[in-house]
């Protein structure tokens, strides 16, 4: 049965941008079949379920390009610690001490989390255990973008594990043709390049080639901050940059995290090539990683590349929340630039949306509200406070510096509901929480850090 969605307004997110005020999504077998004008609407679809959702608004579901699931159990641990010492001293031996059904419990977390705010879609780049990321975004209910974990050299402060180049590729190969389409379609995979001082060129190319060859994508880190580039020269005598173009990664199938520290010249070999960028500008500021001070992301986006948005860690953003990062993204580099006309709500607001369902070559799918769509919604209540005295104007800007995830109300994947009412569908909260926190106890007592 057609389920028709009568909202206060809906942020189309379609070619010319149409936000319509008084409007209805008409849903049928997971696909949006109509958007347009209540009164039209039923007339169309007269034997429709009717949802009447009041003063609620309407947006694409959120896409978060770059997160690492498991680390809703590590938050807390990493706050307030200098970089290469809370990589050496909490980071690295809290993933070595995670097992499978922890990594679980603490992914299951975070897509709670990120579903309550919002948030639709998942590109993870990688994980000791990607399986249990595929099943806990099964539990949940929410589209997930996968990467096995993929390093053969090792980082002077993280040994990666003793599998060969040879055995590397063999497994991405071998995890692609069992997840791909996992989920009933939920879930893609991509292949895996962890950063690249973690990476021989030999790797890079097999990786570049096995990905091409199936149509799927790459995602990496990638120059985060300036000490990557001054190790990759010392390593491999280029920037990081540099020597995934003179590789061949560097394209429209890749997906790079953090970029921040890239030059001028770089945002040219970006666009040039047409990679994608995921920018998580929370977890620079918790993590001080200088990308929102000291990166090109204004350029980036003048250059035309595309520009995405991630959370990167609930360790290390703290929230997940895609409404506060697409306020981060819009604010912060007015800032850092001095300048009040940079970034702002609706690019930042594009690089959530349709820029992800882009970089995750998903955008036939997701990213707007339109019509032959998968139904990857999000419904957000006008009525608080923040949002007077006219929320119906300018909702996207209102939505951006006033209000926040809190006012999420539901969340519908693939036109089933995932949060209905502020809360989980698909599990019952007060049955998962105590498992994630005996996880992450338990988790944290084998890597020897404090509970």
């Amino acid at each position: 049965m057609t389920l028709l969605l009568e909202t206060a307004g809906i942020v189309t997110m379609n070619r010319a941008r149409e936000v319509l005020l008084d409007a209805s999504i008409a849903i049928d077998d997971g696909r949006v079949v109509a958007v347009g004008e209540t009164g039209e609407c039923r007339q169309r679809f007269a034997g429709a379920r009717r949802v009447e959702l009041g003063d609620c608004l309407a947006v694409p579901g959120f896409i978060d390009t770059h997160q690492h699931p498991a680390h809703f159990l590590s938050k807390g641990l990493l706050d307030d610690v200098a970089i290469e010492e809370r990589w050496r001293t909490r980071l690295y031996p809290f993933e070595r001490a995670l097992s499978e059904e922890e990594t679980y419990w603490g992914a299951v977390g975070s897509f709670v989390e990120m579903a309550k705010s919002g948030t639709t879609c998942v590109a993870d780049p990688g994980a000791r255990y990607p399986e249990a990321i595929r099943r806990a975004a099964e539990t949940v209910g929410i589209r997930l973008v996968l990467s096995p974990l993929v390093a053969d050299v090792s980082d002077p402060s993280r040994p990666v594990s003793e599998s060969t180049t040879d055995e590397l590729v063999r497994y991405s190969c071998r995890f692609y043709d069992e997840f791909h389409g996992a989920n009933d379609g939920l879930v893609k995979v991509y292949f895996g390049l962890w950063n690249p001082n973690s990476v021989s060129d030999d790797l890079v190319l097999r990786i570049a080639r096995e990905a091409d060859q199936r149509g799927t994508g790459i995602h990496g880190h990638l120059a985060t901050r300036p000490a990557d580039n001054d190790l990759s020269i010392a390593r491999y005598g280029q920037r990081c940059v540099a020597r995934y173009e003179t590789l061949g990664v560097l394209g429209p199938n890749f997906l790079a995290a953090h970029m921040g520290a890239i030059s001028d010249a770089e945002v040219e070999h970006v666009a040039r090539r047409r990679a994608h960028v995921a920018h998580c500008p929370s977890a620079s500021m918790l993590g001080g990683f200088g990308c929102v001070a000291h990166g090109k992301f204004p350029e980036l986006l003048a250059a035309g590349v595309n520009v995405t948005l991630g959370s990167d860690a609930a360790s290390i953003s703290r929230f997940l929340d895609m409404p506060r990062i697409i306020h981060l993204a819009a604010c912060a580099h007015k800032d850092a630039r001095m300048d009040a006309t940079v970034v702002g709500a609706d690019k930042a607001f594009d690089m959530a949306t349709l820029n992800g369902g882009k970089a995750l070559m998903w955008d036939d799918e997701i990213g707007s509200i339109a019509e032959g769509k998968s139904a990857d919604l999000t419904l957000i209540s006008m009525d608080g406070w923040e949002w007077q005295p006219r929320p119906r104007f300018a909702p996207v800007s209102n939505l951006v510096y006033s209000s926040g995830g809190f006012r999420v109300r539901s969340v519908m994947v693939a036109g089933n509901w995932v949060i209905q009412n502020g809360r989980a569908s698909r599990v019952a909260e007060e049955d998962i929480l105590p498992q994630i926190r005996l996880a992450a106890d338990s988790a944290c007592r084998r890597a020897g850090l404090a509970c």
